[in-house]
């Protein structure tokens, strides 16, 4: 047996119970969890996606020195490019809302840049597996 319980905006509770078999029983749950999913994904925060200086030029459509020249600008520069720091120039990253910060500081011609799909890595051709 299953038991829905819910509790009235004038503080009468009503509970029924229900065989676990009935169709509008697993559907009314499958839709209340459905619901509740969606709630607690809402309120987690959305994850900043970082990219290599390479892959951030790209999106950007700049060339990755131009890029590091807007990333070595002072701090105070409306033009710096802001940046989490690698342990080498090589593992420089540069987060999501960094790119749209500075495209929207700079007013780009370019649309805002969304976090594009993954790229998937392949074998290389004439590779041994």
């Amino acid at each position: 047996m299953t038991e829905l319980t819910t509790t009235t905006a004038d503080g009468l509770h009503i509970t029924v119970r229900m065989p676990d078999n009935h169709e509008w029983v697993r559907e009314s749950l499958e839709k209340a969890c459905a619901a509740e999913a969606r709630r607690q994904l809402e309120a987690t925060p959305a994850p900043d996606p970082a990219y290599s200086v390479p892959r951030t030029a790209e999106l950007l459509g700049l060339h990755p020195e131009t890029l590091r020249d807007y990333m070595r600008l002072p701090a105070y520069h409306p033009r710096r490019l802001h940046y989490v720091t690698g342990e080498s120039s090589r593992g420089d990253r540069v987060l999501l809302s960094q790119i749209n910060d500075w495209q929207q500081r700079n007013r780009t011609d370019a649309g805002p840049v969304t976090a594009p799909a993954p790229r998937v890595r392949g074998r290389r051709a004439g590779r041994p597996s």
